[in-house]
């Protein structure tokens, strides 16, 4: 009876077995798939190079296909592929189109990018612990350590490749709160200052880590949209005096909204004055510390206690990678490393002095490795033509704002400081001027060639663009320009005989 029963499972396992052999593609299937995949790639990055299409797609929604249901019986790969196709590349919005110009452009990753995702995704490159594989924790505390000398932050520091700025941002708000040693009952009187363009990160960050009771305090703002350190000052001393705890302070390098810089050395000052932390915001920004022409608007940066920087904005690599540095690496560690190292760890040398696991400076135990998609295009390339491509983008949106001032139609808030330009048109004699730029957005964004966010600043409506896909170019914001000119003057007619 028991000899019965096991030939009986090992059968079983056989046709198990064979049944699951579909799994392991084999290699003609493999190139087929390759072939039909690279297909698609090239066609989309021809019809970008040639502005086919736009960065909103503006098919008939009709004449989209069904997305299938998930089904139990397997479907044709040449069907599965063209389903894709319709859905990932013949629809939507696409964010690393040269002619996206809204929120903050992300996503236009670089080929050798794009193969740092796939080629570790395809090996199924494991970095959460370095289980003897030092090379890949080498690797992602390089490029670390690199961001670290960019940023000026001295030896000590230890950061970790996370998903994004927000749990970049989730992190170093954890690493605060622990560092200060604030506990549960102390949160409904702790506050933290940012200003009132500061990123929703934030406030989503503190409800992860529990600080949902702390006060959230937004500081003034100058003429600039600049954070003021003597208001943050005097904020603070108010809550002191109301008996609050006064603990960190969010200061930000290139606002999405207006691309504003905060005074982060100013900031350093009253965070040393206060014993507070200062974490700076860098995610859009920080990049642009590569070029020597602004330069000067990340002075102070060095004396924050962390920073969050995006390489999928910057550095034009796929969404999904974001860096947090933090000064005191110690502090780090301590934030997010296990207090025991867990039974089914034991006996395994994944952990050490000598190499810190991924898994030590982030709340990520199973992580991809991300470090990949900097690391290839930063060889490849080199960080020089990064550098360039930066000052490509800071001199379009001057150049784009020079335009638009020339021609006297356009009222302008502010110069750019990096790549975001806020503008908007006057409006007929009688038309409210936000619901005519309001028009002019909607008119603008539905053809699909270009596609814009608005800005609303003190209930003024403003149209923004904000230059930082890796294949924007000169002939792209010309483009733009043609199109908001002849837009606005259309608008302009049509509501003027509408008066008449």
């Amino acid at each position: 009876m028991q000899f019965a029963q096991e030939d009986n499972l090992y059968q079983t396992l056989l046709d198990l077995k064979e049944k699951t052999s579909v799994l392991e593609v084999p290699q003609v299937e493999r190139e087929k798939m390759t072939s039909r995949t690279m297909e698609m790639v090239n066609t989309y990055d021809d019809n970008i190079r040639n502005l086919t299409w736009g960065p909103v797609k503006t098919l008939d929604q009709g004449s989209l296909p069904v997305i299938g249901e998930i089904e139990e019986d397997p479907s044709e790969y040449e069907l599965v592929m063209q389903d894709f196709n319709a859905h990932l590349v013949n629809a939507g919005v696409n964010p690393g189109h040269p002619t996206f110009f809204g929120a903050i452009p992300t996503g236009g990753g670089t080929y050798p990018a794009s193969l740092g995702a796939f080629i570790p995704a395809s090996f199924a490159t494991y970095s959460g612990v370095h289980l003897k594989r030092t090379s890949i924790v080498e690797m992602e505390n390089k490029l670390i350590t690199w961001l670290a000398d960019l940023f000026g932050y001295p030896a000590g520091h230890a950061g970790n490749i996370s998903s994004g700025g927000s749990l970049a941002t989730l992190t170093a708000l954890a690493v605060a709160r622990d560092s200060k040693e604030l506990k549960a009952a102390d949160f409904h009187i702790c506050v933290i200052y940012c200003s009132e363009f500061a990123h929703d990160a934030v406030k989503k960050g503190l409800r992860a880590v529990g600080m949902r009771e702390a006060t959230l305090r937004t500081v003034q703002v100058d003429k600039l949209f600049k954070m003021t350190a003597a208001a943050l000052e005097r904020q603070i001393l108010e809550d002191k005096k109301a008996g609050l705890l006064p603990f960190l302070v969010a200061a930000t390098v290139g606002t999405t909204l207006t691309g504003s810089v905060d005074p982060v050395n100013d900031i350093a000052d009253v965070c040393d004055r206060h014993q507070l932390w200062l974490h700076v915001d860098a995610a859009y920004g920080g990049f642009f510390a590569l070029c020597d022409e602004v330069k000067q608007l990340f002075a102070g940066v060095e004396r924050s206690d962390s920073i969050v920087v995006n390489p999928h904005k910057g550095l034009f690599v796929p969404c999904g990678v974001g860096v947090l540095v933090v000064k005191d690496g110690k502090k780090l560690q301590q934030c997010c490393s296990m207090d025991h190292t867990p039974t089914y760890f034991r006996g395994a040398p994944m952990f050490s002095a000598e190499h810190l696991s991924p898994s030590e400076l982030s709340f990520e135990l199973t992580r991809p490795f991300r470090g990949a998609q900097m690391w290839l295009p930063l060889k490849m390339f080199g960080v020089g033509v990064f550098r360039e491509a930066l000052k490509e983008k800071l001199l379009l949106a001057r150049y784009f704002y020079g335009k638009l001032k020339e021609t006297g139609q356009f009222e302008l808030p502010l110069e750019p400081e990096l790549t975001v330009v806020l503008f908007r048109a006057t409006a007929p004699p009688g038309v409210n001027i936000n619901n005519f730029n309001q028009q002019l957005l909607d008119g603008l964004n539905s053809d699909g060639k270009i596609f814009m966010t608005p800005a609303v600043l003190s209930d003024q409506f403003y149209l923004r663009v904000c230059v930082l896909c890796f294949r924007t170019h000169i002939e792209h914001i010309d483009l733009c320009f043609s199109l908001i000119q002849e837009k606005s003057l259309h608008l302009w007619e049509s509501l003027r005989c509408d008066a008449q």
